[in-house]
């Protein structure tokens, strides 16, 4: 159908004499009650909102151009928020839920292959992140070169420093670096190095009887077996 012009009536008191086409110029409006917006013109991309009786509003701070719907201003939902693109350009997240959960996609029944965690930008410094590293089975804090958009491996260019109170651990430790700062190291199990030697406890035994391979002995206990080897020797030499 043919776009239509709309016409008024023109009066002469409250006599009609004749019609005119409508006017943007003399502010000629169709009013919301007679199935109008009550608006002379509309900007382009502008949402027009209205409360039913009065002249719609052309909203400024919300446009849509046909693929982008632009909101300015603060922005309330009440049910379920979906994005099915990439959600960019985020001052902050604050959230109420005690709960982050990642690579949610995935079924229950599906093998992961991908990488999960947090990426922090640094600009010219190098990127660092803490991730579950699929292909290690592990949880790695990283230096990368990745930016966050990578669904897959995470690129792991070196590891990231790490500074924390106190370590529990019921498994494994491996330190493939210099442990500093340590004030106490308690522990329970062997220690074993890179060279392959193991250490099973740390003795204080003066006479050395046991003869252990994975025994490490004391300062004191090698005085003492020393002193004590000593006085017999010169004991026997009489």
């Amino acid at each position: 159908m043919a776009e239509k012009l709309p016409l008024k009536g023109v009066f002469s008191g409250s006599t009609v004499t004749g019609l005119a086409e409508f006017r943007s110029a003399d502010s000629d409006v169709v009013g919301v009650t007679y199935g109008g917006t009550g608006l002379a013109t509309i900007a382009a991309n502008r949402i027009v909102t209205g409360n039913g009786t009065s002249a719609m509003t052309a909203e400024a701070n919300l446009t849509f151009d046909g693929s982008t719907l632009a909101v300015t201003g603060s922005t309330t939902i009440s049910g379920d928020l979906t994005v099915q693109g990439n959600f960019t350009e985020t001052v902050k997240i604050a959230t109420e839920d005690p709960i982050i959960a990642l690579n949610t996609a995935i079924g229950s029944g599906a093998a992961n292959t991908y990488d999960s965690g947090f990426v922090t930008e640094r600009g010219s410094s190098t990127n660092v992140a803490l991730i579950w590293d699929e292909s290690e089975d592990l949880f790695n804090f990283i230096t990368t070169t990745d930016t966050g958009v990578t669904s897959g491996n995470i690129n792991v260019s070196g590891q990231a420093d790490i500074k924390t109170g106190s370590i529990t651990s019921t498994g494994n430790l491996a330190i493939s670096g210099t442990l500093t700062g340590v004030t106490n190291f308690n522990l329970t199990g062997t220690l074993q190095f890179d060279s392959g030697q193991t250490v099973s406890e740390i003795s204080d035994d003066t006479s050395l009887a046991d003869g252990a391979a994975t025994s490490l002995v004391t300062e004191n206990a090698i005085k003492a077996h020393v002193s004590a080897q000593a006085s017999a020797f010169a004991i026997a030499l009489g």
